[in-house]
């Protein structure tokens, strides 16, 4: 078998990294090994001569009259001459409480590390120390939607529908829109203030003032399953929401761009989610007029919790 230059290279510098581990290891053995038997030489002369004469024996050694001392004193106290295993601290958790504990904290609600301090009468560090060794860290709860026992049995269906009728040699062509408040409030740095005198602060640092219909920055665009993306459309939403008219008039327009662009000679179907500005009648009407075939609402699944996950770790 033949090896490359760079395999051979490879070779050398791992058996150098062996012999340096192996020179180590054998340099610590044996360095204990003398540390042993020189106690084992002081206590044998402990009881046939005396401490004076024990130290000027060594000391042609170039061992430390300290050492020699205070080997002799560990003799004299009844310490073996080899060093036992040490029991250490004793754990304050045994096993089975460390157990409980470990079941407390797992996927529960309203849990905390002062709570689970209390409740087993130990220090909130040991909670943490416990937790931390066992894998379990402390996540936040993420936003999903609450489904209804109707909705939880349309998804499935739903779901089937999709994959068997709408998405069979098809294309899917899908769009989003996500909303962003013109007030600074929501920004992490902007929720808290400091003072030294809360009373005289003044109402505008104090509240957190927010409109019921503020003003929002619509962000829109559609994206395909070949991996094209649409040109955005970036406005001002006055009011509560996205309504059907500006939907039309800035996303939609879009769309048809987008699909005569990249899917001219493609069977794309669109895939709306269930705003109602997605399925009004004049919406619907657009559809048909430009052709774009679209999944009917009775047959578009309430966003599924894993796609909820999937779309908010900002992977697609």
């Amino acid at each position: 078998m033949h090896l490359t230059k760079k395999a051979m290279e490879l070779k050398c510098h791992q058996l150098l990294i062996f012999n340096k581990q192996s020179r180590i290891f054998w340099f610590v053995l044996c360095k204990m090994s003398y540390k042993i038997n020189i106690r084992r030489g002081v206590y044998n002369m402990v009881e046939r001569m005396s401490k004076r004469d024990i130290v000027n024996i060594y000391r042609d050694q170039n061992i430390s009259k300290s050492t020699i001392y205070r080997t002799i004193r560990e003799c004299e106290e009844g310490i073996p001459c080899v060093n036992l295993r040490k029991s250490g601290r004793p754990r304050i958790l045994n096993h089975i409480r460390e157990a409980r504990l470990i079941e407390a904290a797992k996927n529960k609600i309203g849990v905390s590390q002062r709570k689970l301090a209390r409740r087993f009468h130990v220090g909130k560090t040991t909670v943490y120390r416990t937790l931390s060794s066992n894998n379990i860290i402390y996540r936040k709860r993420r936003k999903a939607p609450k489904y209804t026992e109707d909705q939880l049995e349309r998804i499935p269906r739903c779901c089937r529908a999709l994959r068997r009728v709408h998405f069979v040699n098809k294309l899917i062509v899908m769009d989003d829109e996500k909303y962003f408040t013109l007030s600074n409030s929501e920004m992490k740095g902007n929720d808290g203030f400091y003072t030294n005198d809360y009373e005289n602060v003044p109402d505008e640092i104090k509240f957190k003032s927010k409109k019921k219909f503020e003003d929002k920055i619509l962000v829109w665009c559609a994206i395909s399953e070949a991996g094209f993306i649409s040109q955005p459309y970036i406005g001002v939403v006055r009011g509560e929401a996205l309504n059907a008219n500006i939907y039309i008039q800035r996303c939609l327009s879009k769309l048809l761009q987008f699909v005569n662009t990249h899917h001219a000679n493609d069977q794309i179907v669109f895939w709306p989610d269930l705003a109602s500005c997605h399925y009004a009648r004049i919406t619907r009407d657009w559809y048909e007029t430009n052709n774009i075939t679209f999944v009917p609402k009775a047959d578009n699944p309430p966003t599924y919790l894993r796609l909820v996950q999937f779309k908010s770790s900002g992977q697609y």
